[in-house]
Order: structure tokens, then C-alpha cells, then sequence
């Protein structure tokens, strides 16, 4: 394996690395040995730019630190819910001071007792809800089947209302260039209108209907890195000689006792390889079969180690950041992505969990479509920049923790100033993966 070294990029001992990755996959930067890692100040180009977390707006990165604060009680909130389902539980967000967890009915004795502890960590407060989460679910899997009963449909996608008052059924804009779909005869047909679907599907809870703005995609299209891999790097799906994607690495994670990197699952799927930095140049690199995809949540693994670390800055970056831990969604809390094709992009404010319509105008690495990816949530940015690129799929969504992030989840697609990202409880639920951490890793 042959490395290209870019002058800012220094060597990483033992398991060396250098790094260079762009949008859905950021420019590669150092990451030392364990041992070295744990000691190393930070990168002195940290200053220097000016997309890397350390030089976030003030006040923005004072109300990331605020919401950080009550993360330990929205893990144990979520951890509880996880163990039940099919509860009262409607969502729960970051409201005011603290968090707001929103319920149909009573709450169950292991709840009362999680919010009790919870309180511990800051303010949270129980609020009524019209419907529980797995009800709007239900209703919300009414209308895809309805949606999907058509050859197409207006429909991007179906959102959960984090305080159950309802869904929001949100209209795709027309395609411009039906044409640069692969199914071009897919993309020119009739599309259903929303309000057929919605009097197909029959549901009884209250719906409100959004126009977007962009048109959803997902987004496949930092440079040089090398095993064990970070998060935030360029990587490519081949098949042969059939190049499938390019995307971004997620998160180094372990399970079932090995180490694999999380990207996007539209990116690639088994029997493809996945190979790392710029197809023709010498840090072109195989990193390993793509382990598993589930469409159904849009996650894969590759069979390769990853590290602990995620690339944070511009798209040609080597200044990188340790990955401290996970943890689960909840509205209005604000993340950032740090994708091979944007670089970092933080003020990136949840809304609500959805269901996201792949359409035929852009089908995954297999030209599928007509399918739903399940658990996926909403986020706007705040200021009205874009939210991601093309190429950013497959990247890791994150929160500040310290010096160090949080793992969130994996960027699947996005338009505009939206993006959209599957959380870490699915990443649990379909792999049993956590990311791997300085402290796992040493």
C-alpha cells in the first residue's frame, strides 16, 4: 500500500495515517497510535480553518455545549423507551432550559423512574401528547403503502411530530432533468397527487402537508488515509471494474468483537469493495468487502478496522477529533456532519424522525427505488447555508463533547438546507454497533 503525504499531513505511528478528504468524505488527517493519540496536542492548522468546530460562532457552540450538558439524560430517556416500544412515548426535545419529553397517558414505572434519574442532570419535563410515537408510525406506514400502490407519487416524505400532535406529509418540487435518472421512463410518469394518497391511505390521525424547497437526494458521488480508518474520508463502492459510488466513512465501530467502518447503505452492497482516496492516484487503496447492507435504515458496515477518530474541517482537512461516545436524537438540539464533499457544517437543528420516499430520480448503488428508509431524522440549518452535498453520504453526524464529539449517526441524503441522517438507536438496533472510542480502542 503506497501513501500520498500532502505537506500538512503528518505521519501517524504504528498505524500510520495521512489523510485528505473532501465533501461526504473529508480530507484525511493524522491519527497516531493509541498510545501516541492520548498525548498528541492538537493540530496546529486548527486556527487556521475556518470550518473546524474549534472556530464554531460563539453563541452557537455555547448552545451546543448547553444541550451537551443533558445528554446523559436524554441516553438514559431513550435507553428506557428502547425497552418498550410500543408505549405512550410521543418524542421528546430540547425545549427552553431543558428537555421536554412528550407522552400519550401515563407513563410506565420504568419511565417515572428514568425521569426521576434523569432530573438529576437538568431540567425535564413531561408533557401530553394526542398520539404516542408507535401510533403515528402506523399511520405513517399507511400512507407509504399507499404511496408506493402508484408508479410515483408527489410524496419525499413522512415526518413523526416529536410532540405527537401529527404527521407532515411533505410534497417533493418536480424534477427538472428527468432525464439524468436512471429509469428516465420512471422519473417522466404521472405522479399520484398527495391528497389521492392521503384519501387512499385512510388515516385518522391529523396530517399537515409541507412543499420542499429541493428536491431530495441521496447523496453519493478527505482523500488519503489509511487503515485503521477515520470517519470523514472519501471511499468508493466497486464491483469489477464497475465503480458504484463514492461516499464518505462514517464511524469506526465494533461488533460481535471486530472492528468495521459505518457509512450509508445506498452506497454500496455486498459483493462490492470498498477502496479508499481517488481512483488513479497512489492513495488509492482497497479497504475491504462491504460487509452487510440494510436498505431498510440506509446503514452498511465494511469489513475493515476503523479508528476512533473523525476528520473535522474543510474538505481538505488533516485536523481530526476523538470520537468520546454516542447518543440518540431529540428536536432542536443541533449537530454537525463533516461529509468528504462539504467539510464540517454544524447549526444543523433536528425537527422530527421521517420516513424518506427513494424515488427513481435518485435510485442507490443498485438502481433500486420505490422503497422507504425508515427512522431517519430531519435537520435545517440554521443560517440558511446548504446542509450537505453530493458525496457527503455515509458521513458521520455528531454533537461536541469537549474536546472530542459524539457520535449521532450516519448522513443518508439531503437538499438544500436540509439534511437528513439515521440515528444511533437503529445503528444499535440493526447492528448492535457502538463507536469505537479512545478508551475502547486502547
Amino acid at each position: 500500500m503506497s501513501l500520498a503525504f500532502s505537506p500538512f499531513t503528518p505521519s501517524r505511528r504504528r498505524t500510520s495515517i495521512a489523510v485528505a478528504m473532501a465533501f461526504l468524505l473529508i480530507v484525511p488527517a493524522v491519527a497516531t497510535s493509541t498510545a501516541t493519540a492520548a498525548a498528541a496536542p492538537s493540530s496546529p492548522v486548527v486556527a487556521s480553518d475556518p470550518q473546524s468546530t474549534d472556530n464554531l460562532d460563539s453563541v452557537l457552540l455555547a448552545e451546543m455545549r448547553r444541550q451537551n450538558e443533558l445528554e446523559p439524560a436524554l441516553r438514559a430517556i431513550w435507553d428506557e423507551q428502547l425497552k418498550t416500544p410500543t408505549s405512550g412515548f410521543a418524542g421528546v426535545a430540547f425545549e427552553g432550559k431543558g428537555l421536554s419529553v412528550y407522552w400519550k397517558g401515563g407513563l410506565t414505572p420504568g419511565m417515572s423512574s428514568t425521569l426521576a434519574r434523569a432530573r438529576n442532570w437538568g431540567p425535564v419535563e413531561v408533557k401530553q401528547a394526542a398520539y404516542s410515537e408507535a401510533e403515528l408510525q402506523t399511520a405513517g406506514q399507511k400512507i407509504h403503502q399507499a404511496s408506493r400502490s402508484h408508479r410515483g407519487s408527489e410524496i419525499q416524505s413522512v415526518g413523526y411530530k416529536p410532540d405527537g400532535s401529527g404527521l407532515e406529509v411533505t410534497r417533493g418540487p418536480a424534477i427538472v432533468d428527468p432525464g439524468s435518472a436512471k429509469d428516465s421512463s420512471f422519473a417522466r410518469s404521472a405522479k399520484a397527487p398527495v391528497a389521492q394518497v392521503l384519501q387512499e391511505a385512510k388515516v385518522s390521525v391529523p396530517v399537515t402537508v409541507i412543499d420542499a424547497t429541493q428536491p431530495l437526494d441521496l447523496m453519493v458521488s478527505r482523500l488519503d488515509d489509511s487503515p485503521p480508518w477515520n470517519g470523514g474520508g472519501r471511499w468508493e463502492a466497486w464491483r469489477g471494474l464497475d465503480k458504484r459510488n463514492t461516499c464518505t466513512t462514517g464511524f469506526g465501530v465494533h461488533a460481535n468483537g471486530r472492528s468495521y467502518v459505518l457509512s450509508a447503505g445506498h452506497c454500496g452492497t455486498p459483493p462490492d469493495i470498498a477502496f479508499q482516496g481517488t481512483n488513479g492516484s497512489s492513495a488509492f487503496d482497497e479497504m475491504g468487502p462491504v460487509y452487510d447492507d440494510d436498505w431498510r435504515s440506509d446503514l452498511l458496515m465494511i469489513n475493515s478496522p476503523g479508528w476512533y477518530k473523525i476528520f473535522d474541517g474543510t474538505s481538505t482537512t488533516s485536523t481530526t477529533k476523538n470520537v468520546t461516545g454516542y447518543g440518540y436524537w431529540a428536536a432542536n438540539q443541533l449537530v454537525c456532519q463533516s461529509g468528504r464533499t462539504s467539510g464540517t457544517v454544524c447549526g444543523l437543528k433536528q425537527v422530527q424522525s421521517q420516513g424518506l420516499e427513494v424515488s427513481c430520480n435518485t435510485p442507490d448503488s443498485d438502481g433500486d427505488c420505490g422503497y422507504v428508509i425508515e427512522g431517519v431524522i430531519r435537520t435545517t440549518q440554521v443560517d440558511g447555508a446548504p446542509a450537505a452535498r453530493g458525496g457527503d453520504s455515509g458521513g458521520p453526524v455528531f454533537t461536541l463533547d469537549g474536546s472530542g464529539v459524539r457520535a449521532k449517526g450516519i448522513l443518508v441524503g439531503g437538499g438544500g438546507t436540509s439534511m437528513y441522517f439515521q440515528d444511533w438507536a437503529d445503528v444499535i438496533r440493526v447492528y448492535g454497533a457502538y463507536p469505537n472510542t479512545s478508551s475502547s480502542t486502547s
